[in-house]
């Protein structure tokens, strides 16, 4: 079976569980800094560790939609879509 992805819906990229996973993966991340050795308070760093998860969410959310916008721009001139051949399992 082939499949062509010929638009991608910013919507259903933003409403999706992609947000939510991103934010999941890069808190654990950001998380990470509560192993480093600092003078500053636990909840200071809770918080300082969360916010950056935020703006590294923000971040990835918006390239995504810049990517998808120009995806969807560039299959609009006349590239042709991403083209999967997926092979049925019996």
């Amino acid at each position: 079976m082939k499949i062509e992805i010929k638009k991608i819906s910013i919507l259903s990229l933003l409403t999706s569980a992609f947000p939510p996973v991103v934010f999941v993966i890069l808190l654990l991340s950001s998380l990470s800094m509560l192993f480093t050795p600092s003078a500053s308070p636990f909840f200071s760093v809770l918080a300082q560790a969360f916010f950056l998860a935020i703006v590294k969410t923000l971040i990835v959310l918006i390239g995504a939609v810049i990517g998808a916008f120009v995806y969807n721009f560039l299959v609009a001139v006349g590239m042709k879509g991403l083209k999967f051949d997926l092979e049925d399992v019996e």
